[in-house]
């Protein structure tokens, strides 16, 4: 019987804290593709490693039947992704045209058996456009008569990737380079209009049609919770997310935020109330899990990025303002992350630098696109003054 394979591009915090998981227990022998030659080495020198999941649900899985092929061995992994039962990338947007030229090896190999069925390609990028670039630049590296093969046979499929794998600390590494420390929770939503031919059963995959709701409810519900708790929490000095998810006030801030983009989801996306309510107490069940370790300064990190226009926290009250609801709960956050002034985050030093300059004013409007003559903006002025002045 033939051996089923998965390739798994990035032996990271997702690939080996995640979707390996799914993978192997699936039955597929996991065949990582890694640009680091020491993770390479020690996969291949071990052929497993354990995933300790904490908190409810608390054990050790442990990943076998697994090998790792270093990124630069072109033809070795043209070989595996031709015959692949499935494949998966989870090494950063940036990094997708490193992987392309590998990709398009295998393709074409693939393309040259008539009987290989179609191959989907799990992305799990976070980025609702890491199909177009995968897929475009794969294409750069074929031959234009294999295009058509490609449009048939080869599904570029987006996932909303929510499991949370926080850092492992030098000491942890130190001890064991390859085990990694992971919530429970292990569901992966796919685009289900992507999928050429059918996908294989993979536990914990989702085919969904309503790809782009289950997206926006990650970045605008899950991604946008962790922001408001941890802008706060950094406020308030705490240095773990379950701390401040036990902080009264931050809590009620965090409620009657959830409450408002809840209510535009179901208006935008027919999420049913009751789905959002179940979403939302699964992940405060989550946020909850302080064996998990997740910490204010990883959720808080890059603010500038955080609050561009369509991110989490400003695209939330957008979303809001675009359903006919009032975001009187996202100034709160919204100014916290402006507040936001630890001195080991590059864009924190930078987003302080520009706000003594320019005036806090004029930075909240080039960086949100929120205007002066929008009564959120005077809002967000309002609290980001009331925040500053007074201890919390």
């Amino acid at each position: 019987m033939a051996e089923r394979i998965a390739v798994q591009f990035g032996a990271g915090n997702i690939g080996r804290g995640f979707i390996a998981q799914l993978f192997h227990e699936s039955g597929y022998e996991v065949v990582f593709v890694e640009a680091v030659p020491a993770l390479v080495d020690e996969i291949n020198r071990r052929r497993r490693y354990t995933i300790h999941i904490v908190g409810d649900g608390a054990q050790d899985v442990e990943i076998t039947h697994i090998r790792a092929v270093h990124s630069e061995r072109i033809e070795q992994v043209a070989q595996e992704v031709a015959r692949a039962e499935v494949a998966c990338t989870a090494v950063g947007v940036n990094v997708l045209k490193q992987v392309a030229p590998l990709l398009a090896r295998g393709i074409a190999l693939r393309s040259q058996n008539s009987s290989a069925p179609p191959l989907n390609i799990l992305i799990c990028e976070n980025q609702l456009d890491a199909d177009q670039i995968l897929r475009n630049a794969v294409l750069e590296h074929l031959l234009p008569e294999l295009h058509t093969y490609v449009d048939q046979h080869i599904g570029f499929v987006l996932c909303v990737v929510s499991r949370m794998v926080p850092q492992m600390t030098p000491e942890e590494k130190q001890a064991d380079p390859l085990a990694i420390k992971v919530e429970a929770y292990k569901r992966l939503p796919v685009d289900a209009k992507a999928i050429k031919g059918s996908l294989p059963p993979i536990v914990g995959v989702e085919p969904v049609e309503n790809f782009i709701g289950h997206v926006e409810r990650k970045l605008f519900v899950h991604n946008a919770a962790h922001a408001i708790l941890g802008y706060l929490g950094w406020l308030k000095g705490y240095t773990y997310v379950h701390e401040a998810m036990a902080d009264e006030w931050i809590r009620s801030v965090l409620d009657e935020c959830m409450r408002e983009v809840s209510e535009a989801m179901v208006r935008k996306h027919a999420f049913t109330r009751e789905e959002m309510h179940e979403h939302l107490a699964d992940l405060y069940r989550r946020f909850e899990n302080a064996a998990l370790g997740d910490t204010i300064e990883r959720v808080t990190r890059d603010p500038e990025r955080k609050l561009r226009p369509n991110d989490r926290l400003v695209g939330a009250a957008r979303l809001l303002l675009q359903n006919g609801l009032e975001p009187k709960g996202f100034c709160t956050p919204i100014a916290a992350a402006l507040l936001y002034d630890n001195p080991a985050d590059v864009s924190a030093v930078a987003l302080q630098r520009r706000i003594e300059q320019e005036g806090v004013g004029t930075v909240l409007e080039e960086l949100t696109g929120i205007t002066a003559d929008m009564p959120m903006h005077q809002c967000i002025m309002n609290a980001y003054l009331r925040m500053k002045d007074c201890a919390l």
